[in-house]
């Protein structure tokens, strides 16, 4: 899960190119990376 500040595409294409799962842009609501944690966790 890579969280950042950067919103261009090519920012986002470079992420998860990188291996991030979830690509999440600051500032962010607490309930998306807690879902994005859920999600991979299982």
């Amino acid at each position: 899960i890579m969280i950042t500040s950067k919103s261009q595409e090519s920012d986002k294409f470079w992420g998860m190119k990188q291996g991030a799962n979830e690509y999440i842009k600051k500032p962010y609501e607490p309930a998306e990376l807690l879902s994005a944690i859920k999600k991979y966790l299982g």
